[in-house]
């Protein structure tokens, strides 16, 4: 699966991250995500009112 830039990139955004279809682990503004957070690369992101940017297999580490 291709792999995009970091969730860092979503400025000014209102986030949810899900891990491997299963886990969500942050919900919030993109800003306000924790560092760990913002340093993984998405697989895919659905923009919406909340955008949902999911990440996969090695990248969820």
């Amino acid at each position: 699966m291709k792999t995009y830039g970091k969730i860092d990139g979503f400025k000014k955004m209102n986030i949810k991250v899900i891990v491997n279809d299963k886990e969500v682990v942050y919900e919030g503004i993109a800003e306000d995500a924790p560092t760990n957070i913002k340093e993984l690369h998405y697989n895919k992101a659905l923009l919406g009112k909340v955008t949902e940017i999911y990440v996969y297999g090695d990248n969820a580490d």
